[in-house]
């Protein structure tokens, strides 16, 4: 769609890559904010002879279920004076002879209605018309600003990274406890990537959902049967990783769809049928997160998820079985053999397979062969 301006913004979370944000400006109904915003993105400005953008600039205001804010180009920038963080800015109409520690300010736009979350706005001095460089995401819906801030952006890509903002530790004054930088940023265009690392956006498998249950439109809280149908397809996804040996992403599908699961799983006495299948289904997640973990070489996590399903009701003995062996595989990939070897037999109870005998006659041996090495050692210490 040509006329259409974008831009991205690249974080870190306490110097590990987050993934990427993409903004789509409102250029018609906000042009200063949106020049502003994209020049500091794409180019950047003269101040105080030193060049500086958006890139390196530090997320200095975070308010869970609100708003997370960045922006301040005087004092929120690596290495400058913290004390005054979230005080400052600059922007692109600013003159060479200003001084202050807010520069260029100018006139509010668009100042309409916040009335959903993932809006881009420009945060002020307090005052009209005092606009600079610091902007905000709105991470819901937010009337009480409605008329006060320029509206001149929305956030088309990325949304699970500004999730991931949102949800960081925050002291006081609600400075994020961890450094959350924009590591770079610039102009989008539709053949260029959206990264995203700790999470999975592939639409492998049909897989058009929001990271976060909470930021779906596609059904309403209450429409159950098709909740049920996007965690399965959202799980399918994670099976078809899975199969690629893409363990990582794998998992990450699987937690997507359990966190789908536990968003719209009903009260038994509101719908018990649908309670059921959800139930059942997050068994079949917990498992599969399990696998995809074991094969990471995260024992501990993998041990954790076999016990959410050993600690259910109902659990089919097949389904037992797997939790068993799959929780024996990662003790004796952690070489704790006795546990590994109760785990196999616990698994036996439930499955006669010959792979669970072969198991279980390896780990014996193990522990036999053990026990031989520790007699020779201690006959030796008495010779």
């Amino acid at each position: 769609m040509s006329g259409v301006t974008r831009v991205y913004i690249d974080i870190e979370i306490g110097g590990c890559k987050s993934g990427r944000i993409v903004f789509e400006l409102f250029q018609d109904k906000a042009p200063l904010s949106a020049q502003n915003f994209k020049q500091l993105c794409c180019g950047g400005i003269e101040l105080d002879g030193k060049h500086v953008s958006f890139r390196g600039n530090r997320f200095h205001r975070v308010i869970k279920n609100f708003m997370v804010q960045a922006g301040d180009i005087m004092y929120g920038m690596e290495g400058a004076d913290e004390e005054n963080l979230g005080k400052g800015g600059c922007s692109i109409y600013s003159q060479q002879d200003e001084e202050g520690p807010c520069r260029g300010a100018f006139a509010d736009e668009n100042t309409g209605e916040f009335s959903e979350p993932f809006l881009l706005a420009m945060a002020n001095m307090g005052a009209p018309d005092s606009n600079s460089s610091q902007f905000f995401i709105t991470t819901t819906a937010a009337p009480h600003l409605n008329g006060k801030h320029s509206i001149f952006g929305q956030v088309i890509h990325g949304k699970a990274v500004v999730r991931e903002i949102e949800k960081e530790a925050v002291d006081s004054d609600g400075v994020p406890e961890k450094a959350v930088r924009i590591a770079g940023c610039g102009e989008w265009t539709q053949d260029m990537p959206v990264p995203l690392y700790n999470a999975c956006n592939d639409p492998i498998g049909g897989d058009i959902y929001e990271e976060y249950p909470t930021d779906n439109t596609l059904f309403g809280g209450e429409e159950f049967g098709k909740a049920y149908a996007a965690a399965v397809l959202i799980k399918e996804s994670g099976t078809q990783l899975l199969k690629r040996k893409d363990f990582q992403n794998a998992f990450f599908k699987y937690r997507k769809s359990l966190n789908y699961v536990n968003e719209y799983i009903p009260d038994v006495d509101i719908d018990a049928e649908q309670f059921e299948k959800f139930n059942v289904l997050k068994q079949k997640l917990y498992l599969n997160m399990t696998l995809a973990l074991f094969n990471m070489g995260s024992y501990d996590s993998a041990i954790s998820y076999t016990n959410y399903v050993l600690e259910m009701d109902r659990v089919p003995s097949m389904d037992l079985a797997k939790a068993y062996y799959r929780r024996g595989n990662c003790y004796l990939a952690k070489n704790l053999l006795e546990e590994a070897l109760s785990n196999y037999k616990r698994c036996k109870e439930h499955n006669s397979d010959e792979a669970v005998d072969m198991k279980i006659a390896s780990v014996e041996s193990k522990l036999a062969a053990r026990l031989e090495k520790t007699k020779k050692s201690i006959s030796k210490f008495f010779q």
